[in-house]
């Protein structure tokens, strides 16, 4: 585990670097998406097969029409009045489904190999989330001075990107994962200005408490908890102050997130009243008569198979690019994770890949013996090395169908799933197409029930309203 978050600690510090340069990013590679120069009145999508996500169920050969940001009329194909205004989509062929919703996001990372250097870009980021689909992230970690102003710039327009939720820094213990890790990594003139922004370390119950309403002063979306031990010597958060946490988040009205990694880990931040993991359980394979009890529990898993997949097929053999990668990522940065260098840290980290490796099925198997028990698996890639904005949500949608579940299950998921969860308790405005609902949809080719690769065979993506100028990489203007 050290391995995978030393090259995300990595990425967090070359954006320190390009803070400190000035910017973020290379600013060297043209935009994947633009807003149109003038916004359209109204949207007419026609003869289009609508996915209804709750049941599954395609409804064919209807028209859709959005006025302003919102849905304002479903009907059967020529039963809607166009408004003269309207700019027309014609959806013959094609499936219309919500915007879908990145459940475990980091959009101040970079997703080269931590030997290419390269400079983690947010505003690229979140346009490569839009390019692939994305409406709508859970950015579930980053410096806390970077993460609010990033939502917040695109909930007023200021900055292009999907609707985005943000927890901020993680807590842990004092000397805790991920702190362990960047004491031992990092130069002490980045230390001291990268823990205290990237953690919260706390060890008694009133730390814990006084730093918890901090951050929600600062206007957090939910609290994260790492409960996981990284490296396995590393300290491993207090219950007492675990508890702490979770309490203290409830009276600022927040709810708090759990990163895991083991069974124990689940359990324990379950019974401290957790109400998400935002890590599947990839260490072991849970045992059978502890699967009902996990789902007992009744708490979402965003299972990031993809993440850890990654990990253990590095150095495996060539890297294949999905479609969307090659249409949002240099061939140079694909071709990298190709040619892995020989370092003292690759055999340092050796036996802990190898482990990933030999776990692969479990982890699928845990997914599905989980998600038959009745728990909701939510869908979220984790963003990072060899994990890209967009397109690594997309990778981590076919592991969950390889992991048992079915494309419209995956699909509702994605969407109305992730949607309810954000909402915490009230009626979405997104994730659904219905009357009154945020126009946030994906117009893609064929039909995801039959293969969910057609996910990436994206026609338009339309977001508030406004079907986005898509441009792949290498394309001509």
């Amino acid at each position: 585990m050290m391995h995978r978050h030393l090259w995300i600690l990595t990425s967090t510090v070359v954006a320190f670097m390009a803070a400190l340069l000035g910017g973020c990013g290379t600013g060297k590679q043209p935009d994947l998406v633009q807003l149109p120069e003038e916004k359209p009145a109204a949207v007419m999508i026609k003869n289009v097969a609508i996915l209804d996500v709750e049941s599954g169920k395609l409804l064919m050969g209807h028209d859709v029409l959005a006025l302003g940001d919102s849905i304002a009329g479903i009907a059967e194909t020529g039963l809607l009045e166009q408004p003269d205004d309207a700019q027309v989509i014609d959806g013959t062929g094609a499936t219309l489904l919500p915007g879908l919703i990145e459940m475990h996001s980091h959009l101040g990372n970079a997703s080269a190999p931590r030997w290419v250097g390269e400079f983690p870009d947010p505003p690229r980021n979140m346009q490569a989330y839009l390019y692939s689909g994305v409406t709508t992230v859970f950015d579930a970690a980053g410096l806390v001075n970077q993460t609010f102003k990033l939502r917040n710039k695109v909930a007023v327009g200021e900055l292009l990107g999907p609707r985005m939720y943000a927890a901020g820094p993680i807590f842990t213990a004092v000397g805790g994962h991920p702190a362990a890790v960047m004491e031992k990594f990092l130069p002490w003139w980045l230390r001291w200005y990268i823990i205290p922004r990237y953690t919260r370390q706390v060890d008694t119950d009133e730390a814990a408490r006084a730093a918890v309403r901090e951050i929600a002063g600062m206007g957090a979306d939910a609290i994260k908890v790492a409960v996981d031990r990284i490296p396995e010597q590393a300290p491993r958060i207090k219950p007492e102050v675990l508890q702490a946490v979770v309490e203290e988040a409830s009276q600022q009205n927040l709810r708090t997130v759990a990163h895991i990694g083991s069974v124990q880990d689940a359990i324990d931040a379950a019974e401290a009243g957790v109400a998400l993991w935002v890590h599947g359980v990839y260490q072991e394979r849970i045992p059978d008569e502890q699967i009902q009890k996990l789902a007992s529990y009744q708490i979402p898993m965003v299972a990031t198979l993809v993440v850890f997949e990654g990990y253990a097929l590095l150095g495996r053999g060539a890297r294949e690019p999905s479609a969307l990668e090659r249409e949002t990522v240099s061939p140079e940065v694909l071709l990298s994770f190709d040619n892995v260098p020989k370092s003292d840290d690759a055999e340092y980290f050796r036996p802990y890949l190898e482990n990933l490796y030999a776990q692969r099925q479990n982890s699928r198997d845990n997914v599905r013996r989980l998600h038959e028990a009745g728990m909701a698996i939510l869908v979220g890639s984790d963003t990072q090395s060899g994990v890209f904005p967009g397109a690594g949500l997309h990778r981590e949608m076919l592991l969950l169908q390889e992991s048992g579940m079915t494309p419209a299950q995956i699909i509702k998921a994605a969407t109305i799933d992730a949607a309810r969860y954000l909402a915490n308790g009230k009626e979405p405005t997104y994730g659904v197409i219905q009357l009154g609902k945020q126009a946030d949809l994906l117009l893609v080719e064929g039909n995801p029930l039959q293969d969910l690769n057609a996910l990436s065979r994206i026609r338009s993506v339309i977001k508030a309203g406004v079907p986005l100028e898509r441009r792949a990489l290498g394309s001509t203007p």
